[in-house]
């Protein structure tokens, strides 16, 4: 049920958590390997009604993906079953009655500083991540006059939004009174829509341009977005002439987000811009090592570097791996073993295409794109037309496989200066064409 708990406590926020999900007990699991089913347990018929109106399709969901089959949950209490009236029951938060639709609203991102969970004495550091986590510290210790902007970046699942909470729970720990704002950039952008759509962009600014410390998330996601980039823009100024601390994470460095103002390039690059790298091997074992142990999953060296092998992309995939493992270990009551760990390995990290295969598809998916075939694609003529899908087409090689200059031009009959001209075209391009800029964008990620 631990494995249970953490992926709903991923899912919802910690006060909605703590209400509705915290108290959970399993009382039976039956089934076989096609289906099963959970009984579980809720303290209060209030809570069991919340639960089968409004979560019922998530604690399903979580209970299948646990497990890797479909489950189906059923909730049960001691309590008398009592009529569902939502406008005559009161939770606690608020003096006046909330409704349990309200209740998952009211708990926002800005909740996360409850997640007491992530410490940096649990951020495990080794060579790709320590100088992350030594910015990070060292805001932490006199925020606004160090590292201001702290601008970090990295792949998704190396840990940066760890260190946003690490942060915000040791400034709140120093001084509770700080005024510490944690916004996930999309989350950003909704609020300013619904703002300007209730007239109400005064009380948006004051709520950011207040802050004493400002953590945004995936600042990536405001590229291409002309009022937001300005509302951030400004909020920056603000809180920087403020001497107010500002970190913000990316998944990439601000000078490679296209679509992102270059006033607010230049911004993110005032500080100090720290990357984080997917974890070496000696730094995946002891990740896993230390994460299953949490878990209370005992793992043999012989299994934590099997693991260590296959999972190289991120944390995630290393958490995703061992919470199904536990899981199969309790279904099948048996220890965990290289076998075991290799089938829900399986079920999470693809098998890896071959880099020729690869380049195979990004070309076909080129040419189809661009209305022209493979084979003229990597001939010789110089229509227009081909030749601008042959620009793009070794622009995203480049980007999407491991292939070499040298390689690329081989595949075209072309030499180095010719492939590198192409990807100069390509970016100049990206710089000056907003519309092209999406239009790629799409195609990397159909890639992808």
């Amino acid at each position: 049920m631990s494995s249970v708990k953490s992926e709903l406590r991923g899912r919802f926020s910690e006060t909605s958590y703590g209400l509705f999900f915290s108290e959970l007990q399993l009382l039976s699991l039956e089934g076989e390997s096609g289906a099963y089913t959970a009984v579980v347990s809720v303290p209060t018929s209030f809570k069991q009604n919340i639960l089968e109106k409004n979560h019922s399709g998530a604690l399903n969901d979580v209970f299948s993906l646990i497990l890797g089959s479909p489950c189906i949950v059923v909730l049960v209490t001691d309590e008398p079953k009592t009529a569902y009236d939502p406008k005559a029951m009161s939770v606690g938060l608020t003096e006046t009655p909330t409704s349990p639709e309200e209740v998952s609203l009211t708990a926002g991102t800005e909740d996360f500083v409850f997640h007491s969970e992530y410490t940096f004495d649990n951020f495990i550091v080794g060579d790709s991540n320590k100088f992350a986590h030594a910015a990070c510290v060292a805001v932490s210790g006199t925020p606004g006059s160090v590292y201001n902007p702290l601008f970090i970046y990295g792949h998704s699942g190396l840990g940066k939004t760890h260190l946003m909470y690490a942060v915000t729970n040791e400034l709140k720990r120093q001084n509770s009174t700080l005024n510490v704002v944690y916004i996930k950039c999309e989350e950003f952008t909704n609020q300013l829509i619904a703002a300007i759509a209730n007239k109400s962009t005064q009380q948006f600014r004051e709520k950011f341009r207040r802050a004493d410390v400002l953590l945004m998330d995936d600042v990536q996601f405001v590229a291409g977005k002309t009022s937001t980039q300005e509302e951030l823009f400004h909020t920056f100024n603000t809180l920087y002439d403020a001497g107010k601390q500002i970190i913000f994470t990316s998944d990439r460095p601000a000078r490679d987000i296209k679509l992102l103002e270059d006033r607010i390039k230049t911004r993110c690059e005032w500080g100090l811009i720290a990357d984080i790298q997917p974890p070496d091997p000696e730094l995946r074992c002891a990740i896993i090592k230390k994460k299953s142990e949490a878990m209370d999953l005992p793992l043999t060296t012989e299994v934590i570097n099997f693991l260590s092998d296959k999972l190289k992309s991120n944390v995630r995939q290393i958490e995703g791996t061992l919470k199904r493992l536990k899981a199969m270990c309790f279904v099948m009551g048996s220890e965990a073993t290289v076998e075991l760990a290799s089938k829900c390995v399986a079920d999470i990290v693809p098998e890896e295409v071959p880099v020729e295969a690869k380049a195979d598809r990004i070309l076909s998916e080129v040419a189809s794109r661009y209305g022209v075939e493979v084979k003229d694609l990597l001939g010789k003529s110089r229509t227009k037309s081909l030749s601008w899908a042959r620009h793009v087409a070794v622009y995203v090689l480049r980007k999407k496989t491991d292939l070499s200059l040298p390689a690329i031009g081989k595949k075209f009959g072309r030499d180095h200066s010719t492939i590198i001209s192409s990807i100069n075209v390509i970016e100049k391009e990206l710089d000056s064409n907003p519309a092209f800029a999406v239009e790629l964008n799409e195609l990397l990620n159909d890639i992808e």
